[in-house]
C-alpha cells in the first residue's frame, strides 16, 4: 500500500514516514502547500500526481497555508483527498474541524501522532 504523509515540518514527516516503511508501506512525502503562493495542484483544480499515487493520505490539519492565512488550506486538501477516494488519517488537535467528514474515510489522530496509533490507523484506511 502506497501512503502519503503530508506535513509541514521535515521532522514529524520523516519520522512518521520512516514508522510506516519500516511497518512495509511504501511511502511518499510532500511539505504541502509551500511559499510563495502556499496552493497545491490539487487547490488549483489540478491532479496531484503524489495523490494520485497514494491509496491513503497522513495530512497535519495545521500546513503552511494555515497559518499564513493564504493559499490551499488544510481542510480544502482534506476535501481534496476524499473526492479521489483516498482514505485520510488526519493529525491535529481535540476540536479540529473533521467531525463532518468523521463517518467518511478519515480518522483523527492528535499532533504528534504516536507510531502505535498512526500504524493502526493506517492500516484500517
Amino acid at each position: 500500500m502506497v501512503v502519503l504523509v503530508v506535513d509541514q515540518d521535515p521532522q514529524p514527516r520523516e519520522r512518521m514516514a520512516g514508522w510506516l516503511m519500516q511497518a512495509g508501506y511504501q511511502v511518499l512525502t510532500c511539505p504541502g502547500p509551500v511559499a510563495p503562493s502556499y496552493t497545491c495542484v490539487g487547490g488549483r483544480g489540478g491532479q496531484c500526481p503524489l495523490a494520485l499515487a497514494a491509496e491513503v493520505v497522513v495530512l497535519d490539519l495545521e500546513l503552511a497555508s494555515d497559518t499564513m492565512l493564504a493559499g490551499t488550506p488544510a481542510l480544502s486538501l482534506l476535501c481534496y483527498y476524499l473526492g479521489l477516494g483516498k482514505g485520510v488519517v488526519a493529525l491535529g488537535r481535540p476540536g479540529d474541524s473533521v467531525r463532518p467528514f468523521e463517518q467518511e474515510r478519515v480518522v483523527l489522530l492528535g499532533r504528534p501522532a504516536e507510531r502505535r496509533a498512526l500504524l493502526r490507523a493506517v492500516a484500517t484506511r
